[in-house]
This record gives structure tokens, sequence and C-alpha cells, in this order.
């Protein structure tokens, strides 16, 4: 099965380097135009560059036979959004595949960071992306296709330094779901990637037994792999997927059987914490119904 995304639109944000740039040109490999956005700035997402960074992997798209256009927005800037989907539909007419892929950290602990750089964090990593999500949907939903993936991190997971950073990628979490449930109808998949990569972003890696690990990551194959989910032959929605080193696998939330207690008191949980804690018959999570569901066995549903 051979690929093509002959006809189709793709918005990339963050192409000009690293894992963004491999995306964009692995999907104007198979035929896709695309709208290369970078602003052209530093890993701490505050001092923006020029257009430049985005024109570079335009000119290499380019030269593959492809067609490009770059753009030097600021994802995190408030009229971003709307222009960077103006800039696509006025050079392609039409937008068929967005990836949200750019974003940036600066790492420290908790109360390290002051206000202004956490909501800087949360806009680049979070809110521009969500933004750019909404002013692509209804011309997604008007055509009946998409195909939506949102470059999340494992840092969301937990990893000392990253609060603000892990905070905004688990936004990505709640609605890359929700935009899952509902583009469905309209056949538009939205799935979320946790990418490794040997990218500019762990450049400050000084131990050479870690410099070396990292060169099994090429962020080529991430692109490889995110070009699989913005292809109309994906079917999967609403599903994260680890992707490094060529090893691509689903990650998935997971509700317990759990303890039971009608007469619930802190000290009858602390006897039995064990059995809350419990993950061997536990339950794929897909959406907020499943975790309802869950409830079912203790507090029947009362509708038909």
């Amino acid at each position: 099965m051979a690929i093509d995304f002959s006809g189709r639109v793709a918005i990339v944000t963050g192409a000009g380097r690293g894992m963004g740039r491999d995306i964009a040109l692995s999907l104007a490999r198979r035929n896709a135009r695309v709208l290369v956005n970078d602003y052209g700035g530093g890993v701490s997402t505050l001092n923006a560059g020029g257009i430049e960074v985005a024109q570079t992997v335009v000119d290499e798209i380019a030269a593959l036979g492809g067609e490009a256009i770059a753009d030097a927005s600021d994802i995190g800037a408030e009229d971003s959004p709307a222009a960077i989907v103006d800039k696509a539909f006025s050079a392609f007419g039409r937008v068929d595949i967005l990836v949200n892929n750019a974003g940036g950290n600066r790492g420290d602990t908790i109360d390290a960071l002051d206000d202004a750089q956490v909501m800087g964090l949360l806009r680049t990593n979070f809110i521009g992306g969500y933004m750019l999500l909404r002013r692509c949907w209804p011309h997604m939903r008007d055509q009946g296709f998409g195909r939506i993936v949102n470059i999340m991190s494992s840092a969301m997971l937990g990893r000392p330094g990253t609060a603000a950073y892990a905070a905004a990628k688990m936004g990505l979490l709640g609605v890359t779901n929700v935009a899952a449930i509902e583009g469905e109808p309209y056949d538009i998949r939205v799935n979320g990637v946790l990418p490794v990569g040997n990218t500019r972003l762990v450049g400050g890696l000084t131990e050479q037994a870690l410099i070396d690990w990292m060169a099994n990551f090429p962020p080529h194959l991430v692109g490889e792999a995110v070009a699989y989910f913005c292809a109309p032959e994906c079917k999967e929605t609403g599903e994260f997927y680890s992707v490094g080193a060529g090893r691509v696998a689903r990650n998935a939330i997971f509700n317990a059987t759990g303890f039971h207690d009608a007469a619930l008191t802190a000290e009858s949980l602390a006897a039995n914490i064990g059995a809350a804690r419990d993950m061997t018959d536990s339950k794929l999570m897909r959406h907020s119904a499943d975790e309802n569901a869950s409830f079912f066995s203790v507090a029947p549903w009362p509708l038909d």
C-alpha cells in the first residue's frame, strides 16, 4: 500500500527543524502540499527569529518536486491560528491535515518560572495548537475529511523540571480525546504522538553514553509514523502512540476494578488501598462514558 496525499493540503507547525521538518518532508514526498510554519526562534519559545528557517524546508520540498509555502507566525500569538489557516487557503484552497508540532520548554522546577514564562509555555505548547485545530475544524467537517496529529511528550507522564510543559501537553490529550469523538462522523481522525527524536531539544546532553544512545532516534522515523496517522488509510482515532527508533506502541489509560465500601471512611480506604490500586483486572478507558460505566456495578445506571 503506497500512501498518497495528492490533492491534500497539510499545515505542519514547528516544521523548520527537527521532527517538524521531517514530518513536513514525509508528507511532501507523498505529494501533499504543505504550509511549513516555524517562527524561527530558539527552543525556549521566547525569542522569535525569521521566515528563513521555514523557507529552507520549503526549498527542500521544492527540490523534491513538491509544493509548499513558508510561514513564520508564532503559534502562541493570539492572531496566528487564523492567519495560518487563511494563508493555507489563499495558497492552496483547502486544509486536510494539521500536525500540531510547535513547542518548546524552559526546564525548571515548579516554582522557579515566573507567571509570564508559565503562560508563554502554555500558549506555545497548548493554547496555540488548540486554537489552530479550532480554525481548521469547520473546513474539515464541511468537506467530510480531516486528519489531525497532536505532537505530545512523555513529560506529561511526569518529568522533573517540566511542570508547565507537561501540563500543556496533557491538555492536548483531553482535546485529542474530545475531538476524536466529535470528528468521527465526519471522517476527522485525531491522534496523539509521543515522539523521541535526536533533535536540538536534547542538545544539552553532556554524557557521551546518552549522546550515543540518542543516535538510535533519527527524527525522520517519527516523520514516517506521523505520515501514516495523517493518511486517509488511517482509521484509528482518539489514540496515543509512543514513536521512536522505529518503534510504534500505543499508550492508553486503564481503570482498576477498585475497592468499594458503601460506608467509605478514610480508615477503611487506608486498610484497603492495595485493592484500590490493583490493576490486575483493569479495563481500557477510551472516553468518559467508559469511566462512568465503571461505577455501574456499585451504582446501577438509572436510564435505559
